[in-house]
């Protein structure tokens, strides 16, 4: 892996850590208690979601590199 794409999968989760901790103040002022299980369930959405994206990204960027999209066209036109 290239450092410019672990900076990048650092900078990621470093933003969703700073969701689930804004989101902390967020729901505590609306006087809501979230149990052990659901701040799992909510950081495993977050990993998976970001894990999804990045994987569906990099397949993307990898079909265009490598000319998987595009379109066969004949040298000559047809008559």
């Amino acid at each position: 892996m290239s450092r410019k794409l672990v900076l990048v999968i650092i900078i990621a989760f470093a933003a969703l850590a700073a969701v689930l901790w804004g989101l902390t103040f967020f729901w505590q002022g609306m006087g809501v208690e979230v149990t052990g299980l659901g701040w799992g369930a909510y950081i495993a959405g977050g990993v998976f979601t970001l894990a999804l994206s990045a994987g569906l990204f990099l397949l993307s960027f990898h079909s265009a590199k490598h000319g998987y999209d595009d379109i066969d066209r004949p040298d000559t036109p047809e008559d």
